[in-house]
């Protein structure tokens, strides 16, 4: 690695610039144009640089499909937990409200790990993690629920309802398949609560 690599990544700086590039690469120009070399010209460092990160593709997407879940969930989790509010449904709204705005934040990385791809490339491990997540969110609803929040509707059918709408609502903002709602005098902060609000009342 030549001296400028070595100044510009260093202490895996590298590694995380290889994973943001290589999401926005997926989502702007499809997983065909994703190559170690390529991310190598665009980063400005040797086109052997990747290697000692990812020994190929397939490694890239499976480290790419751990970091965007860890990130999503660690914005989710951070929210809840960032609520001074002992109540299930209050919780809940949070957990809403993190992985939404993680979303619209970090729009080529919430992308990526749904592309069909990149989530086939997941491990084992992540794969563990994720349901692990899941369950997470399914014992919020559940203890929502229990507050009093949609108590006619089965659980499963709500805790669908529950993550539909904030992954949904990410999708149709990201790809502007709702026109200019994000224009129209609604800033994103306010967007991510209405949504929210709605899918989750605040007692």
């Amino acid at each position: 690695m030549s001296t400028c690599e070595t100044n510009s990544y260093h202490h895996g700086n590298l590694a995380a610039a290889i994973l943001a590039r290589a999401a926005v690469v997926i989502d702007e120009q499809g997983i065909e144009a994703l190559s170690l070399r390529g991310l190598a010209r665009d980063l400005g460092v040797s086109h052997s640089a990747p290697n000692r990160h990812f020994r190929n593709k397939a490694a890239l997407l499976a480290a790419l499909a751990a970091h965007g879940w860890q990130r999503a969930s660690e914005a989710t989790l951070q929210a809840r937990d960032a609520v001074q509010d002992e109540s299930a449904t209050v919780r809940l709204n949070a957990m809403g409200r993190g992985y939404l705005r993680w979303a619209l934040n970090n729009r080529a990385l919430f992308k990526s790990i749904y592309h069909p791809d990149v989530s086939r490339q997941a491990s084992e491990e992540l794969r563990a993690a994720v349901a692990q997540f899941a369950e997470t969110v399914r014992v919020a609803i559940e203890d929502s629920q229990a507050e009093g929040r949609h108590t006619n509707v089965p659980l499963p059918i709500l805790t669908v309802f529950t993550n539909a709408v904030p992954t949904g609502a990410a999708v149709l903002l990201i790809d502007n398949l709702v026109g200019a709602a994000m224009a129209d005098g609604v800033d994103q902060e306010t967007m991510i609560e209405q949504v929210i609000n709605l899918v989750v009342p605040l007692p």
